[in-house]
């Protein structure tokens, strides 16, 4: 796995190695041989930047890529899903409501009937079996990206390690969530804080904590 402090120190090593090697390289006695352990260490590093750190790094943005996809895919089909249910299908351009604050204006206008948004999100849920599955269905596919990275990946920053260790903890809560009052009531709860940035310690955000967190995942 890459660390970058290592990799850091690897590079100053190496232009140390070949300044040396390139001033001893007609010396001799002592001063010969360092001139080939220097160049031995030289044509290792470039061995391992070549074979290991090379396929490593484009495994690892390759990675980080697909989670950003996953968490953005996720996004939008739960936000068409939630327009079909909140009968507010009028809206023009739905990527509008990745933005935290658009969404949270949109959805606690009323719709055409005069129906909260979101409460009419929360209703449908309840009522119909097939949309809390394809909600459900979304988080299942999202968290699962979650998990694949966070194993796969060396995250060298505790806080994203947590973070997202925390956040598959509660999408798993969520994936048993039923057709009852409860459980409806702490799944809109958490679909909500994910939407609009809502914390309960500190209120609404103005940035998506998800979003910045995946992009520190690398």
């Amino acid at each position: 796995m890459l660390d970058k402090k290592l990799d850091i120190i690897l590079v100053f090593l190496t232009l140390i190695f070949l300044t040396i090697g390139l001033i001893t390289v007609d010396s001799n006695g002592y001063e010969s041989m360092l001139h080939s352990l220097s160049l031995g260490f030289v044509v290792s590093s470039i061995f391992y930047f070549l074979v290991v750190y090379i396929p490593e790094y484009k495994r690892r943005k390759m990675l980080h890529e697909s989670l950003k996809s996953q968490y953005l895919q996720f996004k939008i089909s739960c936000i068409n899903t939630f327009l079909i249910i909140s009968n507010s299908q009028e809206h023009s351009d739905r990527e509008e409501l990745l933005n935290l604050s658009e969404f949270r204006h949109y959805f606690k206008s009323e719709n055409k009937n005069g129906e909260n948004r979101w409460y009419a999100v929360a209703n449908s849920l309840q009522e119909s079996e097939y949309y809390l599955k394809e909600v459900i269905y979304y988080l299942q596919m999202l968290n699962e990206e979650i998990r694949y990275t966070r194993n796969v990946i060396n995250l060298n920053d505790p806080e994203v390690f947590e973070f997202l260790n925390r956040l598959s903890q509660l999408i798993a809560r969520m994936e048993s969530t039923e057709r009852k009052y409860d459980d409806i009531k702490s799944l809109c709860g958490f679909l909500w804080s994910i939407f609009t940035g809502w914390d309960w310690a500190k209120g609404y955000s103005e940035s998506d904590i998800i979003k910045d967190i995946i992009g520190r995942a690398k």
